[in-house]
């Protein structure tokens, strides 16, 4: 978490310890507070309702900063960004909804484990020696272009095609994590802030369809390589994407977007 939430709690313990501070000068009149009165003005201070407009003012207000947090983490992993580039125009046109990113990051996690801190330091590494290199003609086009990079994101793609050995069943299950709305939301690798859940709330909108434009997009490319990122790929793996992950391809080849 950045500078902004601990400051916001901060502010939020000084408020309170005011009321406090406030709520016993009512009471002492300028004289000595005996231990079992502090006591009394604390135990109605944590039953008042008159702080019920405070705490639900402050929760809105630090979930805000989460959600402005996770965007801004979003828009600076650079292993996010990568997995997510092919994705991006069903994004812009609305195709997928931007509410899913938070669900595909946990699936990456779910997928790669302790790989996928692996894979965000070696982007990370990339996107340092680019922008060294290339200083301000620095792109993410540059990066996503970056041998390194495609290799990083070629493992991420093996490592989701072994997950889908049992095609069907994790198919329906893909499809119900993406349309599922997460209740805690991630301020670092081991902290969650719980968010309301609203029962009404519609699942979000993944089906069949959106399924097959999901992994279109991330596996299209592989079967139609470039000389020399095909090249690349067999050097890395020992063999060509179709002999290595074709049960899987071979799935996807009848799922019409």
């Amino acid at each position: 978490m950045g500078p902004r939430g601990p400051r916001h709690l901060r502010k939020t313990t000084n408020a309170v310890l005011d009321a406090l501070l406030s709520a016993v000068e009512q009471v002492a009149h300028g004289r000595p507070v005996a231990m079992t009165v502090l006591e009394d003005v604390v135990a109605g201070l944590k039953v008042s309702g008159s702080f019920d407009d405070f705490y639900h003012r402050s929760y809105r207000e630090m979930m805000e900063i989460v959600e402005s947090e996770k965007r801004e983490q979003r828009r600076s992993n650079a292993f996010g960004r990568l997995v997510m580039h092919p994705l991006s125009p069903f994004f812009h046109d609305e195709s997928l909804d931007r509410q899913l990113v938070p669900n595909i990051f946990s699936f990456l996690h779910l997928v790669l484990g302790d790989e996928a801190d692996v894979y965000s330091q070696r982007c990370l590494d990339i996107v340092h020696d680019l922008k060294d290199d290339l200083a301000e003609d620095f792109t993410w086009d540059a990066f996503y272009d970056d041998p390194a990079a495609k290799v990083v994101l070629w493992h991420t793609l093996v490592h989701i095609s072994a997950s889908f050995k049992r095609y069907d069943l994790r198919k329906d299950w893909f499809i119900k994590l993406m349309q599922y709305h997460p209740t805690t939301v991630s301020v670092s690798s081991n902290a969650f802030v719980t968010r309301d859940h609203d029962p009404s709330e519609e699942p979000l909108v993944f089906g069949e369809r959106e399924f097959c434009m999901f992994f279109h997009a991330l596996f299209d490319p592989l079967t139609n390589l470039p000389p020399k990122d095909d090249a690349a790929f067999r050097k890395e793996f020992g063999a060509d994407p179709h002999h290595l992950i074709g049960s899987f391809l071979v799935n996807l080849s009848m799922c019409a977007i």
